[in-house]
């Protein structure tokens, strides 16, 4: 309740203080482009097809160029996009032993070359995703197809190989990390290496926004597709310019250079809020800040080490320094809105039980404070993203936190583009802990990240983690489409995930955004591509 008071009494203080300029330019600001929106982010794209991708940035621009079977809205309701409705088992659309899906699909939908949209490009992307040759990432649900039926052009019929609860929220749906579109079936026909091939930078897709060029290390160009499906788009032009430094970017908004920010840090969220003529709102967001350990690492194998380590930080004091508010306790590794979501006992910092439990598990403090056990130094590298100011301040914050229980720790940056390539440093299992923000997934399945047999690159499981127990729990959380029954089983679930720490989550995150005030019809869902209706805007 504190916390909300102050971001209450700050914006109360900067609405105060702003002297807003009055549009004068056919009811716009001056600054503002007509229906050229500007939007700006810290980094560029590693590549620009998004099933080789896993950076969030990429995630929100295939929003604007490609299109989903089933998305969600701004209330966090399933809708259809490509196809017409959300498959259901009282629609039909999904059989009673829920191994077939059927997918109705829009007619009239052009890509972006002119070429018809059909069930067959449902089956050629599909393809797209399983194909070892490929470097995709993510393929958890697509792996669980035996066949897709095409009866016509605008029905794709299917067949699991058994029953998967969480097959609709994954299959072409971006409600999570790595949410993939449906690509275009001629193109990737064409492709002789679709790790290199020409839609890593020159997408074609069936979204509401073509892509013109892609000058690296500046800016990326869209124009408007007059034949989307779902109506012609208001905006004419949509440009990403890519700045890499948070605080330029904040002057580039004070400016009025730029309309929108694609990712305000919290950090940053009280001197946002004091721009003038800049709208700053926070949004519902399944996601965390977290910091990720490398269990297969000596010393961070050990539960009792990242438990004491969990216990050595300070969560209020990152939520009131690092998110100025925007950030909230999180209680769970599950979204609140996830069946079996309910509230644990939060991780809290106790300096007393860390030393405790790292004195009985035998690690002793050499003459420099640092804990050894068996020539094993409690010595370890944080990995960072360049210009990043929250991830400058949680670094500084964990340095001194750590120290106090026996535990000595760098920090190294890396660019954004980098830090998560597959040959980067977390992918590539070459770091000890990291610190970033993660959507969390929509269905509370969670295998595919926590697995024992889901180590990069089979799965996502960056964390190099495994625990027996778990993985029987994950499994039978499949077997069953009641409820009730998965509600209980993913409840014991993550209660294992909270007490053994493969990762720890800082804050729940609320999406901030900063625009400009002209900027109309704006919208985000709380998923991982959050921008669901971007036909809509217009400047």
């Amino acid at each position: 309740m504190l916390r909300r008071c102050t971001v209450l009494v700050v914006l109360a203080l900067a609405a105060c203080s702003r002297q807003a300029a009055e549009p004068t330019n056919g009811g716009r600001h001056a600054w503002t482009q007509p229906h050229v929106l500007r939007m700006v982010d810290i980094s560029d794209p590693d590549r620009l097809n998004p099933y080789l991708s896993g950076m969030d940035l990429v995630y929100d621009l295939t929003s604007l160029s490609y299109s989903y079977l089933i998305v969600a809205d701004d209330r966090g309701r399933l809708v259809g996009d490509l196809a017409t409705e959300v498959p259901s088992r009282e629609n039909g659309g999904i059989s009673p032993d829920g191994t077939t899906y059927t997918y109705h699909l829009h007619r009239g939908v052009l890509w972006h070359d002119g070429v018809p949209f059909t069930s067959r490009d449902v089956v050629a992307s599909w393809r797209a995703v399983v194909d070892p040759k490929h470097d995709t990432l993510h393929r958890e649900g697509f792996d669980r197809i035996v066949s897709i039926a095409t009866p016509d052009d605008y029905t794709a019929v299917v067949h699991l190989k058994h029953r998967y609860p969480p097959f609709l929220t994954q299959f072409f749906a971006p409600l999570q990390e790595g949410g993939k579109p449906v690509l275009p079936a001629h193109i990737l026909a064409t492709q002789t290496d679709f790790n290199t091939g020409s839609l890593v930078a020159h997408p074609v897709g069936t979204g509401p926004f073509k892509f013109v060029r892609w000058e690296r290390g500046s800016k990326i160009v869209y124009e408007r597709f007059d034949k989307y499906f779902k109506g012609r788009p208001k905006l004419d032009r949509v440009v990403l310019s890519i700045v890499p430094d948070d605080n330029t970017i904040l002057d580039e908004m004070a400016l009025h250079h730029q309309d929108l920010v694609i990712s305000v840090p919290s950090s940053l969220y009280e001197r946002y809020v004091a721009l003038p003529d800049v709208r700053v709102e926070l949004h519902d967001w399944n996601a965390q800040s977290i910091l990720v350990f490398n269990a297969s690492r000596p010393g961070l194998h050990e539960a009792v080490v990242r438990r004491a380590i969990a216990a050595a930080i300070d969560y209020d004091g990152l939520i009131a320094k690092v998110t100025h508010g925007a950030g909230v306790v999180a209680y769970n590794s599950l979204p609140p809105t996830a069946i079996g979501y309910e509230r644990l006992p939060p991780h809290v910092r106790d300096l007393a039980f860390a030393r405790s439990s790292l004195d009985a598990a035998d690690w002793k403090a050499g003459p420099d404070g640092i804990r050894v056990k068996d020539g094993t130094r409690l010595s370890f590298t944080l990995a960072t993203t360049t210009g990043s100011s929250s991830g400058r301040t949680i670094g500084l914050q964990l340095q001194q936190a750590f120290r106090a229980i026996g535990v000595d720790l760098a920090i190294k940056n890396y660019p954004y583009d980098q830090i998560f390539a597959f040959d980067g440093p977390i992918y590539g299992g070459r770091y000890d802990m990291s610190i970033y923000s993660t959507s969390i997934a929509w269905d509370p399945d969670v295998a595919f990240y926590v697995g024992c047999k889901q180590w990069f690159p089979k799965g996502e499981n960056i964390f190099r983690y495994c625990d027996p127990d778990l993985d029987r729990l994950e499994q039978a959380g499949l077997q069953t489409d009641d409820v009730a029954a998965r509600a209980a089983i993913y409840r014991k679930a993550s209660r294992i995930i909270w007490d053994t720490v493969p990762y720890v989550p800082f804050y729940e995150l609320r999406r901030v955004t900063a625009r400009s005030p002209d900027l109309k019809n704006f919208s985000v869902n709380p998923t991982a591509t959050p921008f669901w209706s971007a036909w809509q805007w217009d400047i």
